[in-house]
């Protein structure tokens, strides 16, 4: 059955001055398996004239056509954007079977309301959580902020009421079905059936220091405050480590400075953002635990990708995680801000590396069985 479907979503495309269109290495490997599935694609997109294209790879589908909305500096930026997305939407909705929107990307509501488009409503987060986990706000500022995405929420929620619904994990299907919202939960993933490597690294006779990477967006949401603390307690405690963070956001700035005020530079390496996403799994491969402090997530697809290389994941009990994965059998959780408790579980690595292996296997073995960007993409464009 030919059908064509049109793609709603903010993945922040760059197109260069020849006109050639560049997407971020993840997006790619989506559109590499919907243009498989559909005869036709219009990516519907916000795209930037500006930025560096270096690390993206270029859009060459023959049957994808860009459909270009301007760039967004935040969720009030794009309110003021509302009627080119309006005209944008209008024009394509005569060509396309189905839209596929991603929740909350702005606008998400625009095809279903306004032209009764049959759609897949994908929530990938939830923005009025990750409000109230950002750290920098005051509590007025986090009311006011959440009073703003209300309406757009709702109209959100009335759009899913008549539409296949999917969630990135088991939390955000609880919280529509309060809405009597009928969700699909999926684990997000970007890790395809081909990398896998069961050639797993031995942990067991790899020297000092131990080696730990952050890989994710440098901000308040992702529990970097609590980073920091466990590298000053890492450092003060006289673990030999080594502490990669990998990523930009938000906080760059302040880590950058508390790694320099509290003189580990020898020990905390930050690299910025890296979208070649070979050299990244590698990295990770490289590493003796994968650390991930989040305070708020849907399903954490860089999670999936550190167990898919045979490194073991110590990380907060976020998202879809905990309905996924369980604690000393495929996964180590601690508490939100707890450092002190990733401190424990590091020391248990240093003193039985053995017990991790055996963690990690089974987390190697369930995310190459269950986690596949095939998997997943298979499950949410099931149509």
């Amino acid at each position: 059955m030919k059908v064509n479907i049109a793609l709603l979503v903010s993945w922040n495309l760059h197109k260069d001055s020849s006109g050639k269109y560049y997407i971020s290495n993840t997006h790619w490997n989506y559109l590499l398996f919907l243009s498989s599935k559909f005869s036709k694609i219009y990516l519907i997109s916000t795209t930037s004239l500006k930025g560096t294209t270096k690390d993206n790879k270029e859009i060459v589908f023959p049957n994808i056509e860009i459909v270009k909305l301007p760039a967004i500096s935040g969720y009030a930026n794009a309110q003021t954007k509302v009627i080119t997305y309006y005209k944008v939407i209008k024009s394509i909705s005569p060509k396309v079977d189905l839209f596929y929107c991603r929740v909350p990307d702005p606008f998400s509501w625009m095809p279903a309301l306004f032209f009764n488009k049959k759609c897949i409503m994908h929530f990938v987060g939830d923005t009025i959580d990750a409000t109230n986990y950002n750290e920098k706000w005051s509590w007025w500022k986090k009311r006011i902020m959440i009073a703003g995405y209300y309406p757009d929420y709702l109209l959100t929620i009335l759009a899913a009421k008549r539409n296949m619904v999917y969630t990135n994990g088991f939390h955000i299907a609880k919280r529509l079905k309060k809405f009597s919202i009928k969700s699909i939960p999926v684990i997000s993933s970007t890790i395809s059936e081909k990398v896998f490597n069961d050639n797993l690294p031995d942990l067991i006779h790899r020297n000092l220091p131990i080696s730990l990477i952050y890989v994710g967006y440098i901000r308040y949401a992702k529990g970097i405050n609590c980073l920091m603390h466990l590298c000053k307690k890492l450092n003060e405690e006289d673990v030999d480590f080594r502490f990669d963070i990998v990523g930009a956001g938000e906080m760059f700035e302040d880590l950058k400075k508390f790694v320099c005020e509290n003189n580990l530079s020898n020990r905390v390496i930050l690299y910025g953002y890296i979208d070649d996403k070979k050299a990244l799994l590698q990295k990770i491969r490289e590493s003796d635990l994968f650390f991930f402090p989040s305070l708020s997530e849907g399903s954490p697809r860089v999670v999936i990708e550190a167990m898919s290389q045979g490194i073991p994941v110590l990380t907060t009990p976020v998202g879809a995680l905990p309905t996924t994965f369980e604690d000393c059998i495929d996964i180590r959780f601690f508490d939100f801000d707890d450092y002190n408790g990733a401190f424990s579980i590091i020391k248990e690595y240093e003193n039985n590396r053995s017990s991790f292996v055996m963690l990690r296997d089974k987390a190697y073995i369930k995310v190459k069985e269950n986690y596949t960007i095939e998997a997943f993409l298979g499950k949410v464009f099931s149509v």
